[in-house]
C-alpha cells in the first residue's frame, strides 16, 4: 500500500507559476504538478479568503461549484463536485469573503489563451481565525522561501548530492521535487518569489511566532553613483520542533484510530470521511498537519486503508486486534 500523499504548503504564486507536471498511467497512478521552486505536488495546502461560490454554468442545482482563494501572493480557483461532497457543501456555506485553508489537489488545465491555468480541487475546506490563518500563511512562506534556497543550491555548482542535502535534514520529497523542477523549468528568476514572500511578511506584520531575522547591512554607495534599492529577504522559518517520544506518538494514533473507529460505525458506507475525520481531530487537540503525518503512518504500517478517496477505515488486520 503507498501512502496518501502529503499535501505541500504553497502560495498561491507559486501555483499559478506552475506549467509542468507529471502524469502516470492507470486509474490510482497520482498526477504531480511540478512548480519552479521545486514543488512536485500532488496534494497542496493553501489559506487565503474564499469567495462565495458559483455554479458551473450559472445553474444554481448545478453538481459542480467554483470559488476563488486569494492570499496576499494572488489567487487561485478552488472547486468541488460530486466527488467531494462535503467540500462542495462546505463552500456553498460560505455566503461572504471567508479566511479558510483548503486542501486539494494540484491540478494544471490549458485556459482559453492557450496557457496553464492551476486549479485546487478541494478535498476540506474549513474557515480559519486570525491566529490559524496567520500561523499557516507564515508557514507556508517560510517553506517556500527555503525550497527557493534549495533550488537556487542546486542550480549553482557544485551541487551537492541527494545523500549529503538528506544528512542536512532536507526532505526527500523537497530533493526530488527541486530536481524535477530544474530538469522542467530551464531558466528561472527567483525575485518574485522573494517579494512574495515579502508581501506575506508585509500582510502579517510580526506575528509572536514567526519572527524574521534582519537582513545584510545594506552596501556603501560608491561616491558619484545613485545608491541601488535594497532588498531584504525575510527568513520565517522557525526552530523545527523536537519530536514527541514514541509513548506520545503512539498515543495520538491511537486517539485517531478510535475517532476514525467511531465515524466509520455510524457511516452509512462503513468508512470515516476524511473531512468528519479532520474536524473531530482539530476538537480533540490534533491540528491538521499533525493528523495528516498520523494517517500517514498508519496507511504506511498497513493500519489504515483508503479505498475511495477521502474514505477511510481500519484494515481488517488492524480491526481484528
Amino acid at each position: 500500500m503507498t501512502g496518501r500523499e502529503v499535501a505541500w504548503r504553497v502560495l498561491a504564486l507559486e501555483l499559478r507559476a506552475s506549467s509542468e507536471q507529471e502524469k502516470g498511467s492507470g486509474d490510482r497512478v497520482p498526477s504531480y504538478v511540478v512548480s519552479p521552486l521545486g514543488g512536485r505536488m500532488n496534494r497542496v495546502l493553501v489559506v487565503g479568503t474564499l469567495t462565495p461560490p458559483e455554479p458551473a454554468g450559472g445553474d444554481g442545482q448545478s453538481n459542480f461549484w467554483r470559488s476563488r482563494l486569494t492570499d496576499p501572493t494572488g489567487t487561485l480557483p478552488v472547486s468541488a463536485g460530486n466527488f467531494q461532497p462535503r467540500a462542495q457543501a462546505d463552500l456553498r456555506r460560505l455566503t461572504a469573503p471567508t479566511p479558510a485553508l483548503v486542501i486539494g489537489k494540484a491540478n494544471l488545465f490549458r485556459g482559453t489563451t492557450g496557457g496553464w491555468v492551476a486549479t485546487v480541487r478541494a478535498e476540506s475546506v474549513r474557515p480559519v481565525d486570525p491566529a490559524e490563518y496567520s500561523t499557516a500563511l507564515a508557514e507556508a512562506a517560510s517553506q517556500t522561501l527555503e525550497r527557493l534556497r534549495l533550488v537556487a543550491r542546486l542550480r549553482s555548482p557544485p551541487s551537492p548530492s541527494d545523500a549529503e542535502l538528506t544528512r542536512e535534514g532536507v526532505p526527500p520529497a523537497w530533493v526530488r521535487g527541486a530536481r524535477a523542477s530544474i530538469a522542467r523549468y530551464a531558466a528561472w528568476d527567483p525575485a518574485p518569489y522573494r517579494e512574495a514572500v515579502r508581501a506575506v511578511v508585509g500582510s502579517l506584520g510580526t506575528p509572536p511566532s514567526v519572527l524574521p531575522t534582519p537582513g545584510p547591512a545594506a552596501p556603501t554607495p560608491v561616491p558619484g553613483t545613485a545608491p541601488r534599492p535594497t532588498v531584504t529577504v525575510t527568513h520565517l522559518a522557525p526552530p523545527a520542533p523536537r519530536p514527541p517520544p514514541t509513548g506520545q506518538v503512539r498515543a495520538l494514533e491511537g486517539t485517531l484510530l478510535d475517532l476514525l473507529d467511531g465515524l466509520a460505525e455510524r457511516s452509512a458506507d462503513g468508512y470515516a470521511d476524511m473531512d468528519d475525520l479532520t474536524e473531530l481531530a482539530v476538537q480533540h487537540g490534533i491540528g491538521t498537519e499533525r493528523m495528516e503525518e498520523l494517517l500517514n503512518h498508519l496507511e504506511e504500517s498497513g493500519a489504515v486503508e483508503e479505498p475511495i478517496v477521502g474514505k477511510f477505515r481500519r484494515t481488517g488486520e488492524a480491526a481484528s486486534e
